[in-house]
């Protein structure tokens, strides 16, 4: 915990995932078997169970698949309202999330995203997302 904030504890197989969002880099693992993109991390493939995976560079670009915007905070650290959000990455995936950079009321399903980091502590960095320009 940093600030009363619960933080993620990285494993073995999470820990390439943590250090590239330390480095600005939105990792995912991919299946060179059948080419799945794969998270939350995993040892092996959810699609076809293959244990042949790699980590690539994400596009960090996606639309917010859900939202829920927090109007009372889980410990007194969190500031409210803040916006829990499911975003859809370009590469199919989904991740959860929080949407920063704007007003939690502007959030809205399909609008388009990108990952910002948020340094949490001296070994997390959290990927959070922002409005995107249009392009």
């Amino acid at each position: 915990m940093t600030n009363g904030r619960p933080l993620p504890h990285p494993t073995p197989v999470t820990a390439p995932f943590w250090e590239g969002c330390r480095r600005g880099e939105l990792l995912v693992q991919r299946c060179r078997d059948c080419g799945r993109y794969v998270f939350f991390p995993q040892a092996a493939c959810t699609n076809c169970f293959s244990e042949n995976l790699e980590w690539v560079r994400g596009s960090g670009r996606g639309t917010v698949y859900t939202f829920a915007v927090m109007y009372r905070a889980q410990t007194p650290a969190f500031e409210i309202p803040y916006v829990v959000a499911v975003v859809e990455l370009e590469e199919g995936y989904y991740m959860s999330t929080n949407i920063i950079g704007c007003d939690p009321e502007a959030v809205a399903i399909g609008m388009p995203v990108e990952v910002a980091f948020e340094r949490a502590s001296e070994e997390i960095t959290l990927p959070k997302f922002r409005p995107r320009a249009a392009a």
